[in-house]
């Protein structure tokens, strides 16, 4: 009867050690995951700030880690490409300009649109060009 109660104990806590390791590895591997994702965040901050000209206020990230928290603000720069984009936009119907994004400051959403319509910006100074 002793022996029987060894072999579960020793079963319980083989099955317990298992458990672990595969929760350790499950684990070690979300962090990659999320380290992964968070240096592609900063990435498009990073990318976005830069092509849209805008300044970075990093103050609030620096105490959190959150890529988040960084705050994209615009300037003058950041302005001038804007009212250039929506002008461009009005004259070629195949520029999408982001309004909304725009007005919610959503600067991300307005880096994505540009960098979806530079094919077609290029297409279009090309033609222009061609015509000049």
């Amino acid at each position: 009867m002793k022996r029987k109660w060894m072999v579960l104990i020793a079963s319980i806590v083989a099955i317990m050690l298992c458990i672990s390791v595969v929760f350790y590895f499950w684990h070690k591997e979300q962090q990659k995951k999320d380290a992964v994702a968070k240096y592609a965040l900063l990435e498009e901050y990073s990318y976005a700030g830069g092509t849209l000209h805008m300044e970075a206020d990093t103050s609030e990230y620096d105490q959190t880690g959150d890529p988040n928290d960084i705050e994209l603000m615009p300037t003058d720069l950041t302005y001038d490409l804007l009212q250039r984009w929506e002008a461009i936009a009005e004259v070629i119907p195949t520029i999408d300009y982001p309004e909304e994004a725009v007005e919610k400051e959503d600067w991300l959403e307005v880096f994505s649109t540009l960098a979806n319509n530079r094919f077609d910006m290029e297409e279009a100074s090309e033609k222009l060009a061609e015509r000049v």
